[in-house]
């Protein structure tokens, strides 16, 4: 598996964390824990540094596999069974996020284009992104999220008179109850994060990286919940499906950029089909790690087109997305932090005898054969 370095884990990390979360999540946060909303965040964030610690122990027993690799290599049987239950979970994210992404783009900047449209032309990109390889999405990511940093970073400064304060009060009296409640759907997005560990080997995977971004993206959420709460307040933010988009209309530099929204989209759409193309590129590299002689970059069209339609057949609309969160961080709760857990106390690295005898039969090789199979791939798409 391709070495990543600190920075490109970071990025990653922000990506996951931030990108689908901020769409929609900061409403339902809000919803619960009023004027605390940004509270939610801190601890969801809290929640997810259980599991971050079970990777990065697990991680250490298998320095060059990622997670899928691990599961198969400890468990054949089994773990193909488990791989199969996090291909149902990953499927029904890749649906979520690419419906979500669909409306916003629906209604911001195409609303006169058929939504099955708009799905397509962004089902096409993903497939070609994914299809790519890690490398390709890596390159998309230090290039769409330092751009999205940039336009977190410098919107509080075009606000000035616009924030108030006194939206905040009582600043004393939290709900607590609220409080946890609105964690509970922040969680459900927040723990995108734990994808990571599934497409990064354990050597690329340390502690160094992987607690900077997290600190990174939840410091980022913390932010623009707090935006979101001082400009729109926190009655109007409750009514919201799309707080950030919101939150960008409100920016007005001069006559002539009265819709600076526009530029704030062009800086986000993007950031968010990484995201969701690294949803199908663990699909894809999941059905890979399942079946040792299938290619992972031929499962890309198959996997998209059956995400695509999952997306319609699950969500019919952005309010079933809205609800479904509820019942959805269960399941996050289950696979993302319960489960690494699991992991982490049954995983362990077989000997160089059968670590022998599963290499021809699994197709895994050391970093460098992993490398040059996914360049021989990527020519072959070519």
């Amino acid at each position: 598996m391709k070495q990543f370095t600190t920075r490109q884990i970071v990025l990653l990390s922000v990506l996951m964390e931030v990108s689908i979360t901020l769409v929609h999540a900061p409403t339902q946060a809000a919803d619960y824990a009023r004027q605390h909303a940004y509270w939610t965040c801190a601890m969801a964030a809290i929640v997810i540094c259980f599991p971050i610690w079970a990777m990065l122990k697990l991680k250490r027993r298998f320095p060059n596999q990622d997670l899928l690799q691990s599961i198969v290599s400890s468990y054949p049987v089994l773990g193909r069974m488990l791989l199969a239950m996090y291909l149902i979970l990953f499927l029904i994210l890749f649906a979520r996020d690419l419906r979500i992404i669909t409306d916003l783009v629906e209604v911001v900047l195409l609303p006169m284009t058929p939504i099955v449209v708009i799905s397509l032309i962004m089902l096409l990109t993903l497939v070609f992104m994914a299809k790519g390889g890690i490398r390709t999405i890596i390159g998309m990511v230090e290039f769409t999220v330092p751009a999205l940093i940039m336009t977190l970073l410098s919107m509080p400064l075009f606000f000035g008179h616009a924030l108030d304060f006194s939206a905040m009060r009582p600043f004393s009296h939290p709900d607590i109850g609220g409080i946890v409640k609105g964690s509970w759907r922040m969680l459900g997005y927040m723990a995108d994060l734990m994808i990571l560990p599934f497409i990064i080997s354990g050597r690329s995977y340390n502690g160094r990286s992987v607690w900077l971004g997290h600190l990174v993206g939840t410091f980022f959420m913390i932010m623009i919940v707090m935006l979101e709460e001082l400009v729109i307040g926190v009655p109007i933010l409750t009514r919201l499906f799309y707080p950030t988009y919101e939150l960008a209309r409100q920016l007005q530099l001069t006559d002539f950029l009265d819709r600076f929204d526009l530029f704030v989209a062009a800086m986000t759409v993007p950031t968010l089909l990484t995201k969701i193309g690294v949803d199908l590129y663990v699909i894809s590299l999941t059905v890979k790690r399942m079946f040792a002689h299938t290619s992972g970059s031929l499962m890309v069209w198959p996997m998209g087109l059956l995400g695509y339609v999952c997306s319609f057949m699950l969500f019919s609309n952005i309010v079933q997305i809205y609800n479904f969160s509820r019942e959805w961080t269960l399941v996050m709760i289950v696979f993302f932090v319960v489960m690494p857990f699991v992991l982490w106390l049954l995983l362990r690295p077989k000997s160089e005898e059968d670590s022998d005898d599963y290499k021809p039969s699994s197709g895994e090789g050391t970093g460098r054969q992993e490398d040059q199979q996914e360049s021989r791939e990527a020519s072959r798409i070519s």
